[in-house]
């Protein structure tokens, strides 16, 4: 990840949901898996529907539904994933939103 986008963007890393809230710095994309070290799933979704309001989001995750479901309910603001950053539908998603950045930097 670092490798791809590191010449564009600011690449951080967050182990827990907590660390991420406490960081008080807003990003330009939010990966994410559902199942953080201090949240549970469905918690970590919430959360991610309202943080998606200001900041794109990629979820990840081994539950079937709930990645889908975030997607259908974020408007085109939350795609979701692979888990594990490999597969095409994470590569769409990076390349998605590659090309919105790319528009608002021209």
């Amino acid at each position: 990840m670092t490798r791809l986008l590191a010449d564009r963007v600011e690449v951080k890393y967050f182990r827990s949901l907590s660390q991420l809230k406490a960081s008080h710095g807003g990003c330009q994309l939010l990966i994410s898996d559902l199942n953080v070290s201090d949240s549970k799933a469905e918690n970590t979704a919430r959360f991610l529907l309202d943080y998606c309001e200001h900041t794109p989001v990629i979820v990840q995750s081994t539950e079937e539904d709930l990645p889908g479901q975030l997607e259908q309910q974020s408007a085109g603001r939350i795609q979701a994933a692979e888990k594990g950053g490999q597969g095409h539908r994470f590569t769409e998603a990076i390349e998605h939103f590659m090309a919105q950045f790319d528009q608002k930097v021209l």
